[in-house]
Parts: C-alpha cells; sequence; structure tokens
C-alpha cells in the first residue's frame, strides 16, 4: 500500500489513481511524464503549465499549473528519482494536493501507475465524494492519452 502524499489537516481526502502498461522504456516513461510541462498536452483538465524554477527538473522543482475549471495551484517537486519514481505536491486557495508517478519495468516496456490525493479547504470539503467519482475517468483518459502519445511516437524523435 503506497502511503498517503498529504496529511489531511481535516476533513476527507480524495484519492484517484489510474495505470496502464507502455509500449516504451521506463526511462522514455518518466522522461514525459516527470516533465510536468508536458501535462497540457495529455491532461484534460489542464490548460497551462509554467516551471517557476530556472534548475534542471529534479528534487525542489516548482510549477505553476493553470486548470480549465480550478484556481491555479503552485507545485513542488518532493520526490524525484528517475527512472522509477516522483511525487508533488501542491496548494491552491481551495485545495492541497500531492501527485505521485511510479514507472516500472516489464519485459516489453513499463507499467505506469499514478496516484492523484486531494484535499478541499473550506465549504468544498463536503465534495470529496463527488470529486473523486468526476476525477477518477479523467484520470483514466489521461493515462489513456499518454499511452497513446507515447507509443505514437517514433523513440528517435520523429512521429
Amino acid at each position: 500500500m503506497e502511503t498517503s502524499l498529504i496529511t489531511p489537516k481535516r476533513g476527507r481526502l480524495a484519492v484517484i489513481e489510474a495505470e496502464a502498461d507502455i509500449q516504451r522504456s521506463p526511462e522514455e516513461v518518466f522522461d514525459y511524464c516527470g516533465d510536468h510541462t508536458h501535462e497540457p498536452e495529455w491532461s484534460s483538465k489542464m490548460k497551462d503549465v509554467e516551471k517557476l524554477t530556472d534548475a534542471p527538473i529534479g528534487l525542489g522543482t516548482r510549477y505553476r499549473m493553470v486548470f480549465t475549471s480550478a484556481p491555479s495551484v503552485i507545485s513542488e517537486c518532493v520526490r524525484f528519482e528517475p527512472p522509477s519514481v516522483w511525487e508533488m505536491v501542491g496548494w491552491s486557495r481551495v485545495m492541497r494536493f500531492g501527485w505521485r508517478g511510479r514507472v516500472l519495468p516489464t519485459g516489453d516496456g513499463a507499467h505506469l501507475m499514478l496516484r492523484m490525493e486531494i484535499q478541499l479547504h473550506g465549504l468544498l470539503r463536503m465534495a470529496a465524494p463527488l470529486l473523486r467519482r468526476r476525477m477518477r475517468p479523467a484520470l483514466e483518459r489521461d493515462i489513456a492519452t499518454i499511452k497513446a502519445r507515447l507509443e505514437e511516437q517514433d523513440p528517435r524523435g520523429a512521429t
């Protein structure tokens, strides 16, 4: 069982998970998914991502994430272990969230597991069960998009 990325102060924590086998190397999957500037390419809820730190992507990298129907979030990478795992934590005025990506090698590619944890603030806390039901299909679509994008891409960089 995975440990929680965020410790809820009060109220419910919505946890959403999805996974997929991808016919690409663990390194390719990690490099694409661990760079959150790619997220608008595959996330149906993401409008824009801005990297706020100058250093290469890794521990301490911070992003401003702009969603289609939620306030912007500031997130920070709190774990970065290529090519197997990365973790992000973030916050906005309406929520706290945690995000874990784990990549495991398979015989012919990689197995990608994504875990999202969200805790809403204030009166929105009551919406955690609804959020979980709405976000699960969205995350499943997103991981299917990641799989399709990576598998259609030529490993040498051409499409």
